[in-house]
Parts: C-alpha cells; sequence; structure tokens
C-alpha cells in the first residue's frame, strides 16, 4: 500500500507543516517510478527550522529530566502502535523488505525508550579538594541546537541515535533526512507532535545535502552537527563548521573486514556471516566487506560461501520470502557496478553477480556479487561499496591477514573468528578500529558506543558515551 499521499512531503517547522516553492521526486527503488514528491527547503525555510529551534530550547532544556523522558517514552510508544505504517514507508522509500523495516522501526523505539533511560542517569562531579570553604562542580549542561542529517539506508534507527540523546538531555533538534527517504522522518515528527513535543524542539527540513544540508551545516545558529554518511561529505562538514569552532559527530564511511581463522568453526556461523555481508543490500556501514581466511580452509569456505549466497533471493520488498531488496537509487547502482568493474579490470575475478537485475518491473537490483583475487592496492580495498559485494582472500600468516585488514583508510569495523580467544583478543588489540566482534555476527547494543576511528568519524553515538556528546562540561568554582 502507498503511505505517501496521506503524509505529503512537507517540512515539519513548529509544530506545522511548511510548502516550499519548489519539489523533488520520490522513486520507488523497488520500480523505478515516482510515488510522491519532497519539498527542497530553501535558505528561507532552513533559516526558519533553525530559529524555531532556538527558541524552542529556552523551554525545552527547562524542563525537568523526568518529563522529558516521559515524553520521550510516550513517542516509543506511539511508534510501536503504528508500527506497520512506519514499517511500510520504510519499506517504500529505502526499498528494504518489510520484516527488515518492521525490525528497524522497533529498534528505533527501542532506542527512545533507552536514551530516555540513560538521560536520567547523567550527573555531574564534585571531586573533594579539601579547600577551606570551597568547591568545585563540575556539570553538564545540553549543547544547544543540533542539526542532523541522516542517510537512505536506515532512515529511522540512525535518526533515533541522534534525536534520542540530543532531546534527552534537553537539546532541540533540526533534521534533514536523506532526500530519497524523508517520509518516515516526517511521519515521527507529527507523532513526536502528538506525543507531547513542545513547537521548535524537532524540526524536518528536507531536499538534496548539496543544496539544503549546506544551508544548514554553513549557518552560524546550530552548535553541534551530527552526520552519518560518506567520509567525503563528512570532510566537507567539518570543514565548513570549523567557521564557528564547532562540535560534530561524524559516522562515516566502513570497508569492513573479518578474519576466519584455520581453527574457527566456519562452517556452523557461515550462514549468519553471509548474511551479515549481503544484509540490507549491502547499504550497510558495518557489514563484513572483506573475508581473509585462512588458506587451509579458504577452498571450501570459498565454495560455500558463494552457494550460500547465490541462494539469496532478490526481489520486490513487499513479496514474502524476499532476502534482498533493490539498492535504493540510480546513482548507488551505477556506482557499486563502476566499482566491480574497476577491480575487474584491475585483475580480479566474479564468482557471482556483478550485473544489475532485470526483474522485469523496473527498480535498482543488483544480485549478490562475490570477487576474488583482489590483490593490495586495487582501489576497491580503499573505498567503501555500498552494495552487495564481498570480497574472499585466502591468507598463509595472520599477521598477514591484519595487515591487510588495517590497510584503508576506513577503520569503523572488524570481525575475528577463531576458537583460540587469546589469539582473538590479541588480533582485536592489532585492528585499527572502533569495534571487534569475535566469534559472532554484528550486534550493536545501546549500551555499547557506536563509532569508528580514521576516516570512519570522530565522536561515539549510543551508550552514555554517545548521550554525552550531546553536552557540554561547565566547571563552577563555589566560594562561601
Amino acid at each position: 500500500m502507498d503511505y505517501s499521499q496521506s503524509h505529503p512531503a512537507c517540512c515539519w517547522i513548529h509544530g506545522a507543516k511548511r510548502q516550499g516553492d519548489r519539489g523533488c521526486p520520490l522513486i520507488d527503488p523497488a520500480t523505478g517510478e515516482v510515488f510522491a514528491e519532497s519539498t527542497i527547503a530553501d535558505g528561507r525555510l532552513v533559516d526558519a527550522a533553525l530559529k524555531s529551534s532556538e527558541e524552542g530550547l529556552i523551554g525545552w532544556r527547562s524542563t525537568p529530566a523526568t518529563e522529558r523522558a516521559r515524553i520521550m517514552h510516550g513517542l516509543a510508544d506511539a511508534v510501536r502502535l503504528e508500527l506497520e505504517l512506519f514499517a511500510a514507508l520504510v519499506s517504500q522509500e529505502v526499498g528494504k523488505p518489510l520484516q527488515s523495516a518492521r525490525e528497524e522501526v522497533s529498534n528505533a523505539a527501542s532506542l527512545f525508550d533507552y536514551f530516555a533511560e540513560e538521560s536520567m542517569r547523567l550527573a555531574g562531579h564534585i571531586p573533594l579538594m579539601g579547600y577551606s570553604r570551597e568547591h568545585v562542580l563540575i556539570v553538564r549542561e545540553p549543547v544547544g541546537v543540533v542539526v542532523a542529517i541522516t542517510p537512505f539506508n536506515y532512515p529511522m534507527s540512525t535518526l533515533a541515535c541522534k534525536m534520542g540523546p540530543a532531546l534527552s538531555v534537553g537539546c532541540t533538534m533540526v533534521a534533514k533526512p536523506d532526500e530519497h527517504t524523508p517520509l518516515s522522518t516526517l511521519k515521527l515528527a507529527e507523532t513526536a507532535s502528538r506525543s507531547g513535543l513542545p513547537p521548535g524542539v524537532f524540526n524536518v527540513v528536507t531536499g538534496p545535502g548539496t543544496e539544503t544540508g549546506r544551508m544548514l551545516v554553513d549557518h552560524p545558529l546550530p552548535r553541534l552537527i551530527t552526520f552519518t554518511g560518506s567520509s567525503e561529505v563528512g570532510k566537507e562538514i567539518q570543514v565548513l563548521s570549523s567557521k564557528w569552532v564547532r562540535k560534530v559527530v561524524l559516522e562515516l564511511g566502513g570497508n569492513c573486514a573479518a578474519i576466519v581463522c584455520r581453527d574457527a568453526p566456519w562452517e556452523d556461523f557461515l550462514p549468519r556471516f553471509v548474511s551479515q555481508c549481503m544484509k540490507n543490500t549491502g547499504q550497510y556501514c558495518y557489514r563484513i566487506s572483506r573475508a581473509y581466511v585462512a588458506e587451509e580452509v579458504y577452498d571450501d569456505f570459498l565454495g560455500r560461501f558463494v552457494k550460500l549466497a547465490d541462494d539469496l533471493r532478490v526481489g520486490h520488498p513487499r513479496e514474502p520470502g524476499v532476502d534482498l531488496g533493490p539498492l535504493n537509487n540510480g546513482e548507488v547502482l551505477a556506482k557499486v557496478q563502476s566499482q566491480v568493474d574497476t577491480a575487474l579490470r584491475e585483475g580480479a575475478r566474479l564468482a557471482i553477480g556483478g550485473k544489475p537485475l532485470n526483474l522485469d518491473r523496473g527498480g535498482f537490483y543488483y544480485p549478490p556479487t562475490v570477487l576474488t583475487g583482489v590483490r593490495p592496492g586495487m582501489s576497491i580495498l580503499r573505498e567503501e561499496v555500498f552494495g552487495p559485494v564481498a570480497i574472499v582472500s585466502p591468507f598463509e600468516d595472520v599477521s598477514d591477514a591484519v595487515r591487510a585488514a588495517n590497510d584503508t583508510p576506513y577503520g569503523l569495523a572488524a570481525y575475528v573468528f577463531s576458537k583460540d580467544l587469546g589469539n582473538a583478543l590479541d588480533l582485536a588489540g592489532q585492528l585499527e578500529v572502533g569495534s571487534v566482534w569475535i566469534n559472532r555476527m554484528h550486534q550493536a547494543y545501546p549500551e555499547a558506543p557506536f563509532g569508528g576511528m580514521k576516516e570512519s568519524g570522530l565522536g561515539r553515538e549510543k551508550s552514555r558515551f554517545g548521550l554525552e556528546e550531546f553536552t557540554e562540561m561547565k566547571t563552577i568554582y563555589l566560594s562561601y
């Protein structure tokens, strides 16, 4: 069902819909057809949204923490009540299977609950310095107006990682969803308003990053920019924000490696391993992009890997039994194809996949693709591939696998599989990444920080550390 007409993609500013002068078509990734239109926010709407959030900040930061938490819990409950509607929106605008969309919506609601609770544990510090009639109070205060710029692949859960902590500690926010996927964010804004969020606390402007996003970042009012997306755009945001020495939280690209040691029980975890590589049609920064496998088990591992990947069903995301939907848009499809073609020209070999699928219905479908023969120095090892493409390579010595895993500008995540836990922990210590999973697939708990090293970003999301990113520390010297 197409829910877009009941939720037209206007901006949401100070508790009301605001239409711009220009529109942008929204394309259903499953069919390639236009199904709605969104507003392109101009400078007038961007300025109105930021000033609304500045106005809303006065009352919101003064609202008792218990009341803010109550409203955020109410928002979580309201999202769950409309889970099917949110899931349908996410499925249509992103192109992900309905069950995956339901899981994302449920996760977003859980994140709102988590941050509402975690904000109640935010505390200051009074060191026992022992000076006569003097104390030092170290407190945390909300940073102020926050701009959140989110990607297309997980429009609700990515936003919840930013909106949840920011609003819970007393900040206000202007969100700009990806221009391809604004509907779920706009629906969330309306739901938040009905749940008791005051006008100006959460505003949404829509439009391309090159236009609307740039105006948000190149504006003096925000005190923090939180962005999830490509490293190239993250660098630009950092440069623009330097004009005001402004805080940034950047969750950027990845090219994540897995090291499969010869003693790993790989046959047991291989189905989950393949799923992790291809999840969300590969549009996922934490997915396994490169598998380095001990040469003693490489041939058997590769054969089984290819078979399981080839068995994944690609199809319309609203059809039952579909494992992988389409890529989100034509630009993503073209880039993935270009990266695969370049790898093949440089000497890589194609085990399966490698060409877009024509399913007689339009859309941006790409099959699970496995590359072998990828050598150090090839461009695909130094780029993020946002598609269902996996590289499988053998190694003789595990130290070579570690060097290969680290030989990338990114440092988001890595995976280690070995029965020898001491060896696995040694390898985890050598990997230049923000998160390492040992003997399991990706599972990001809200209590654990999320983020990367090197060009994979700055700062952390989730956990109390992610909550503190949306605060400023203040020291008060008290004499009496």
